[in-house]
C-alpha cells in the first residue's frame, strides 16, 4: 500500500509539473503574441510615417517644380525685353548716321 501511495504522489507531483510547465509556456506563449502584436503596429506605423513623409516630399518638390517654372517665365520675359531693347539700341545706332545725314540734308534744302 505504500508504493501505491508513493506512486499516487509521484503521479500528482508529475501531474503539478507538466500543469506548472504547460502554464509557463502558455505565459511565454501570450507574451511572445504580444510582442508580434506591438512589432506589427511599429512596422505599420513606420510604413505609414514613410508614406506621408514622402507625399510631404512629393508636394514640396511639386511647389517647388512650380515656383521654378513660374520664375522660368518671368525670366524669358526679362530676356525677351533685354533681347528687345538691345536690337532697338542697336538698331538705333546702326541708323544714326542716317539720320545724321538726313538732317543735314533737310537743312541744306
Amino acid at each position: 500500500m505504500a508504493v501505491k501511495k508513493n506512486q499516487e504522489r509521484v503521479g500528482a507531483a508529475a501531474e503539478k509539473l507538466a500543469e506548472t510547465t504547460r502554464e509557463s509556456y502558455g505565459v511565454v506563449v501570450d507574451h511572445m503574441a504580444g510582442l508580434q502584436e506591438r512589432n506589427v503596429r511599429f512596422a505599420q506605423s513606420v510604413v505609414d510615417e514613410s508614406i506621408e513623409e514622402f507625399r510631404r516630399q512629393v508636394e514640396s518638390n511639386r511647389a517647388l517644380a512650380q515656383e521654378l517654372a513660374e520664375r522660368t517665365e518671368e525670366q524669358r520675359g526679362a530676356y525677351q525685353q533685354l533681347v528687345n531693347e538691345s536690337v532697338d539700341a542697336y538698331m538705333d545706332l546702326l541708323y544714326a548716321p542716317f539720320g545724321f545725314y538726313k538732317r543735314n540734308l533737310e537743312s541744306v534744302r
